[in-house]
């Protein structure tokens, strides 16, 4: 910097090499990106601004319906009681309402923190408690139950995966897509090699950016292979609690898909311990 003159004022004059290094720092930080978000904050978000996998319990009525290509097989329609804890189990009742020939087929899907996912069925024909065969996501399942009965489970794979910890597992952001009629952040997240509870080798979740709603979700079966696409839309508020009104699940490979469709839904009632116990399955939870 120094001293000049301009019609009798007296000023000074910014030595040029100041002057570019003083624009350049403003440039700098004037055009400094913003710090994009992690794949867990992503996740966190949405549990803050949606209440996804926050709520303690839950009591529905759905309609399960299983597709063969275009082709309606089954329709089912049940009471689903369920009850989480983002560091214990997660468990689910489910009891068959129509059409006759299942009616009172309950269903109790006990996924623990950690641990192999375990079915029990009950039936009023044999009217006992019946521990079923394959692990989520073993193809026996799939084959007994035509994929409808208890493709519910795959909604509580979605509620359990955002309640994740570093210790259960990776989550990572891979940037911005268009899913349906919105731009989504896609998140990845795949499981600590201890993490039984959760045999997919990768799970990806589609979040919308402007209200953070999960859109879709793809499952990787052990080998890394797509094994089923989840996409949920119109979502409705109960409380504080976003719940997508219906979900359908794909299976690529066999061309088949169902359908779960929510009528009525109700959260942290306080279910109780005997609901979820296999000694009172035979009993109606109502």
């Amino acid at each position: 910097m120094h001293p000049g003159q301009f019609d009798g004022v007296q000023f000074d004059v910014v030595d040029g090499a100041v002057l570019r290094r003083a624009l350049t720092i403003v440039l700098v930080l004037t055009v400094a990106p913003v710090r994009a978000e992690t794949g867990s904050e992503i996740i966190a978000e949405a549990a803050r601004r949606n209440g996804f996998a926050t709520w303690h319990d839950r009591t529905s009525l759905v309609v399960l319906e299983g597709f063969e290509d275009d082709v309606r097989r089954t329709t089912r329609e049940a009471r689903v009681y369920e009850r989480t804890d983002p560091r214990g189990p997660h468990d689910t009742l489910m009891e068959l309402l129509s059409p006759d020939d299942v009616r009172g087929t309950r269903y109790l899907h006990v996924s623990p923190r950690h641990s192999r996912q375990e079915w029990w069925m009950w039936t009023p024909a044999t009217r006992r408690a019946r521990k079923l065969g394959g692990t989520y996501p073993g193809l026996q399942r799939d084959e007994i139950f035509f994929m409808t009965d208890l493709s519910y489970s795959d909604l509580v794979v979605l509620t359990r995966i955002q309640q994740w910890t570093d210790a259960d597992g990776t989550a990572i952001a891979e940037g911005m897509e268009r899913c349906a009629e919105t731009t989504c952040d896609r998140v990845e997240l795949a499981p600590a090699k201890d993490n039984l509870e959760f045999p997919c080798a990768r799970y990806r979740l589609w979040f919308a950016r402007d209200r953070r709603l999960l859109r879709r979700a793809e499952l990787d079966d052990p080998e890394g292979r797509l094994m089923k696409i989840v996409t949920c839309d119109s979502y409705f508020p109960t409380g504080r609690f976003m719940t997508a009104r219906r979900c359908v699940i794909e299976h690529p490979r066999t061309r088949t898909r169902s359908v779960v469709t929510v009528k009525e839904l109700a959260y942290d009632t306080g279910l109780g311990d005997d609901v979820f116990a296999i000694a009172h399955l035979g009993e109606s939870a109502e």
